[in-house]
This record gives C-alpha cells, sequence and structure tokens, in this order.
C-alpha cells in the first residue's frame, strides 16, 4: 500500500512539473475555458496538484478545480487526458495547437530588413509637411538639392501618411488576432514584438510568422512519427 502512494506521489509530482515547465500554455487555456478566466486572470496560471478525480490550478490569486469525467483509473492516464482537455479548451477559444513563444526579427532575412528600414524612414519623412519645406533639417541639409523631388513629396504628404497608417493599423490588429490564436497575449514580450514590428513594416512579419508556425508543425509531426 506505501509502495502505490509512493509511485502515485512521484508520478503527480513528475505531471505537475512537467505540465508547469513545458505545458504552460496548456495550463492557461484549461482556465481559460474551464473557469472563463480572462488572458490577464490566467497568465500566472499553475498546476498545483493532480488526483485521479480533478486537477488543481492556481491562477490570478485563484483556485480553479477542473474534474476529470469519468475519473481516471490509473496516473497513467493522465498524459491522455490532459492532451484532450486541451484539445477541447482549444477548440472552443478558437486556438491554434501550435503555440508561439519567440519573435523571429527582421534582421534575420535581409529582404524583410530593407522593407523594415524603407517603412521606417517613410514614417519619419512623411509624418509632418514641414519636413519638405525651408527651415527643416531635412530640406535645409539634403532636400534643397532636390527641389522636384521634394515638391513632390509635399504633394502627397497629406495622402500618404494617413493611407500608411490606416493600412498597417489593420495589418497590426490581423498580426494581434494572430496572435491569440496561437496562444500569445499581450502580458508576453513577443506580442509586441510582433505586433509592433507588423505596425512598421506589414507583410513581411507574417512572412516571418509563417515561416516559424511551418517550423513548429513540421517539428511536432516529427516528434509523433
Amino acid at each position: 500500500m506505501a509502495n502505490l502512494e509512493a509511485q502515485h506521489a512521484a508520478a503527480r509530482d513528475r505531471i505537475l512539473k512537467h505540465m508547469n515547465a513545458d505545458h504552460g500554455d496548456s495550463v492557461k487555456r484549461y482556465v481559460e475555458h474551464g473557469k472563463d478566466a480572462s488572458f490577464l486572470q490566467a497568465r500566472d496560471a499553475r498546476m498545483t496538484d493532480i488526483s485521479l478525480t480533478e486537477m488543481r490550478i492556481r491562477y490570478g490569486g485563484k483556485e480553479a478545480v477542473i474534474p476529470f469525467e469519468p475519473p481516471m483509473k490509473s496516473m497513467r492516464e493522465a498524459r491522455e487526458r490532459l492532451v484532450q482537455l486541451d484539445k477541447e479548451a482549444r477548440e472552443a477559444l478558437g486556438r491554434s495547437d501550435i503555440s508561439i513563444t519567440e519573435f523571429i526579427p527582421c534582421t534575420a532575412h535581409l529582404g524583410h530588413f530593407m522593407n523594415f528600414t524603407t517603412c521606417l524612414i517613410t514614417y519619419a519623412l512623411f509624418c509632418r509637411s514641414g519636413n519638405f519645406r525651408p527651415g527643416s533639417v531635412l530640406f535645409d541639409n539634403v532636400l534643397v538639392r532636390f527641389p522636384q523631388f521634394t515638391n513632390f513629396c509635399f504633394s502627397i504628404q497629406p495622402y500618404l501618411f494617413p493611407i500608411m497608417i490606416a493600412i498597417h493599423s489593420v495589418e497590426a490588429y490581423m498580426m494581434a488576432q494572430k496572435m491569440k490564436r496561437h496562444s500569445v497575449t499581450p502580458v508576453q514580450r513577443p506580442w509586441w514584438l510582433w505586433v509592433g514590428t507588423c505596425f512598421v513594416e506589414g507583410v513581411t512579419s507574417f512572412w516571418r510568422l509563417g515561416g516559424l508556425i511551418d517550423k513548429k508543425r513540421k517539428q511536432k509531426e516529427a516528434k509523433v512519427h
């Protein structure tokens, strides 16, 4: 009897350590789905106990008790049950089975870096029409030598800047939605990096994210096989 209890306790400790260390996103989803918690409430979720009948999770100063229905017969069933519960949570929350935990900067791709730099310079130059008139540092030191180009830039500035802001705002919103789907929230650093760089560079950030997702999916499929 004592031996069985020791085995049970050892299995419990292994599961808790593994879930909190390697599957924190799943633990957060359990309470988001099972207890209708917000991502802010679930941000510090940790599994504190698991038995044949339930698991307990601390989050946002609360404790969630999520039952196993039907109860497990042994701890050997825990992996299958936890995977199934996570699948149900992902489907209900509209989340992907691929979680994003890292950020790929534009410097990883020359073309993406050039696009980022071009967009950033455009933001800086076209944020005000005064940049293209005498008295500005840009005009007096550079643009005075290119009057035709300067006049053209001055004429399109009232249209180009707001259109660029509008388009990139929509793209940043789309990126935020993709972050949500891949279990990245505004309380995490990668969310701000992906959404922020998307606001600057637009489409190339989606290309990098797509490549990262494809890489993770292939790695996941390779583990299955």
